[in-house]
């Protein structure tokens, strides 16, 4: 990371229940879809299963950020220089911002890790963070002061 530490941005994203109830209203909702549905109930179970499977994953990892994979904490300098924690580690990791999507409720993030093939995708919701960071955050996003 750059040695200036005062113009990093720093974001330490935590449990965000509204984000939690996002996943779970939207697999939910996907669930009486397939319900209503004219398929086979082998197919109809499939389906079901395969959404189960999903909402436990989204909410673990970007919800409640206990799974190994969740993202815990990015830092970004003024070079464009990423850092990313991963949950329970204390390593930190290099790379990049890919893409991102800026709402006032939400941020989207896709990041290229060096050590890793696929991007790392990250849901930033308003209340996993303190408000000031997520302001600064969305700003320079906005900007595009942040992506390369």
């Amino acid at each position: 990371m750059s040695k200036n530490l005062e113009n990093n941005l720093i974001l330490k994203i935590n449990v965000s229940r509204s984000l939690a109830a996002i996943l779970l209203l939207a697999h939910l909702g996907a669930m009486i879809l397939v319900a209503v549905a004219p398929l086979m109930w082998s197919l109809r179970l499939s389906v079901w299963v395969l959404l189960v499977g999903s909402l436990y994953r989204s909410v673990r990892l970007h919800a409640l950020r206990c799974s190994p994979d969740a993202v815990e904490e990015i830092e970004i300098d003024t070079e464009r220089e990423l850092s990313v924690r991963l949950g329970g580690s204390t390593a930190w990791r290099n790379g990049r911002l890919v893409a991102s999507f800026v709402h006032p409720w939400i941020m989207l993030l896709s990041l290229r890790l060096d050590d890793r093939k696929w991007p790392v995708n990250v849901v930033v919701a308003a209340d996993a963070v303190e408000p000031e960071a997520f302001r600064r955050w969305r700003v320079a996003l906005k900007l595009h002061a942040v992506v390369g």
